[in-house]
C-alpha cells in the first residue's frame, strides 16, 4: 500500500533525487514481481517497459524513476528483455495536483511509441509488462497501456511498486 514507509520511499525516489532507492524498492517488490510474472502465460516471452517521463522532467530529475525500477526488476528475473517503447510527447501538470477526472484529461494523448520501437520488441514477444512506481487512479497506466496495446497488438500487463489508498486524495500517480 502507498502509505507510511512506502509513501516516503516513493517520494524520496521520485522527488528527492534518491536514485539508489530504486534498487531498494525493486528488492522489496521482487517477491511480488516474481509471483506476478509466474502468473503470466507468456512470462518467458515478456518484454518489460516503463512509463516515460517527459525529457524536461528527466533532465531536471536526472533519471526516470519508472525506468530505474523496471530495469532493476527485470535484471533480477531472467533477465527479462527491457525496451524503452514509449515517449511522453508533451509536458503535463503534476498528477499529484489533480483529481481523478483532471488526471485523465491531463494525460489524454500524451504518450506515443518511440521511433524504432518495433526493432526493440522481438518477434517472439508474447506480452508487454509496463512498470510504474505508484498506481493511484490508473490514469497513467491506462493511457500508456492503451498506446502500447494498440501499436503492438500484444497484451499489456501492469506492475507498480505500490498502490495508493484512499482514492483520488493520494498525492502520486
Amino acid at each position: 500500500m502507498h502509505q507510511g514507509a512506502a509513501a516516503r520511499l516513493v517520494a524520496e525516489f521520485k522527488f528527492g533525487g534518491q536514485v539508489v532507492l530504486g534498487r531498494v524498492m525493486a528488492e522489496l517488490a521482487a517477491p511480488n514481481f516474481a509471483a506476478f510474472l509466474g502468473s503470466l502465460p507468456e512470462a518467458e516471452r515478456t518484454v518489460v517497459t516503463w512509463v516515460p517521463s517527459h525529457p524536461h522532467t528527466r533532465r531536471v530529475r536526472g533519471y526516470n524513476q519508472a525506468e530505474v525500477l523496471a530495469k532493476v526488476l527485470a535484471a533480477g528475473h531472467g533477465p527479462l528483455a527491457t525496451a524503452p517503447l514509449l515517449k511522453k510527447t508533451r509536458r503535463t501538470r503534476q498528477q499529484k495536483e489533480l483529481d481523478r477526472a483532471a488526471r485523465r484529461e491531463n494525460l489524454r494523448g500524451v504518450f506515443a511509441m518511440n521511433e524504432g520501437w518495433k526493432e526493440r520488441v522481438p518477434a517472439s514477444a508474447g506480452a508487454l509488462l509496463l512498470v510504474d512506481d505508484v498506481f493511484t487512479t490508473g490514469a497513467t497506466v491506462q493511457e500508456a497501456s492503451s498506446v502500447l496495446s494498440s501499436a503492438s497488438g500484444l497484451p499489456v500487463y501492469v506492475f507498480t511498486f505500490c498502490r495508493a489508498v484512499g482514492g483520488g486524495s493520494e498525492r502520486h500517480d
